[in-house]
């Protein structure tokens, strides 16, 4: 049983006769029904009913069309496949992202790499503060997202395209900045719990110090800004997010702002797209690149 066989087989299925699949197939209709005889021959069985004017599916024919449809997909994946990596196209890609970045920033990026290479694995790989910069240095992620200095970028050697900014906010609960009795400095807030997420990088640099944190500080940890959400919602501590992930939870009365007259004030950053100067790249890589920069301008 060949493939050409299956696909002749579903060509007089779908058109209905010998006719419809000699012509879809551009072959001779002796060609389509000497290939159905032989499949019927190998099957042992008669797949199609004769004795009107148009072929129909035995029952037997059924269950072998069927199973025949699914061989047939199956066999067009694996050749997809096949081309894909004759092409030279990444088997899998990873693009480092910072827990800070808006996710919806990146959709139409990520729904057109998928499109133009559905074979190829995407793996998008959370970060924190260092971890991004730390993964395009080390070659594990071939692209990063995340917030970063334009001057550390230079000095680390990548290339970066501006993708646009995000806002950090300082949030609390209501019920702890009422138990906070509006402190008017950094250093009143020192008993209540600091929550901070954890450098997933070796913080090396610029990040070898705990910024926004004061010596003294009442603190936890956490690995993803989600956790953190979550505890701040809570009342067990305060701490800074991005904007985009609690502005439901401010709107709500979920969270509240702190707002001390000097510090600890909302500030922008950019966020950046960033690779190695001279990556070994390829043509994933490379699209991603250009959209990225498509969605910078």
């Amino acid at each position: 049983m060949k493939l050409d066989q299956l696909n002749v087989l579903r060509a007089v299925v779908e058109t209905g006769s010998v006719k419809g699949g000699a012509e879809r197939l551009n072959r001779t209709q002796p060609a389509i029904s000497q290939a159905l005889k032989t499949l019927e021959f190998q099957t042992g069985t008669e797949l199609f009913d004769r004795s009107g004017y148009r072929l129909v599916l035995t029952p037997v024919g059924k269950r072998v069309y069927l199973q025949s449809l699914r061989v047939l997909t199956e066999a067009e994946d694996l050749g997809q496949l096949i081309q894909h990596f004759e092409k030279g196209q990444e088997e899998t890609i990873t693009i480092a992202v910072d827990a800070s970045t808006n996710l919806n920033a990146l959709t139409p990026v990520l729904c057109k790499l998928q499109t133009d290479f559905p074979e190829t694995r995407v793996v998008l790989r959370p970060e924190v503060l260092s971890g991004a910069i730390e993964a395009v240095k080390t070659e594990t992620a071939a692209i990063a997202i995340s917030p970063m200095s334009s001057i550390m970028l230079e000095e680390e050697g990548c290339d970066y395209i501006p993708l646009g900014k995000s806002i950090l906010r300082n949030v609390t609960s209501p019920s702890l900045w009422a138990e906070m009795d509006h402190p008017e400095r950094l250093s009143d807030m020192r008993r209540f719990h600091q929550v901070i997420a954890s450098d997933s990088g070796q913080a090396g640099g610029l990040f070898d110090r705990e910024i926004g944190v004061q010596k003294g500080q009442r603190r936890w940890y956490v690995s993803d800004l989600h956790t953190k959400k979550h505890l701040l919602i809570a009342g067990l501590g305060w701490g800074r997010l991005p904007e985009h992930m609690i502005a439901e939870e401010l709107e709500q009365g979920l969270l509240c702002e702190i707002d001390l007259p000097h510090t600890h004030l909302a500030f922008d950053v950019t966020i950046y797209a960033f690779r190695q100067t001279q990556p070994i790249i390829g043509s994933v890589a490379e699209l991603l690149w250009r959209e990225f920069k498509a969605l910078s301008s």
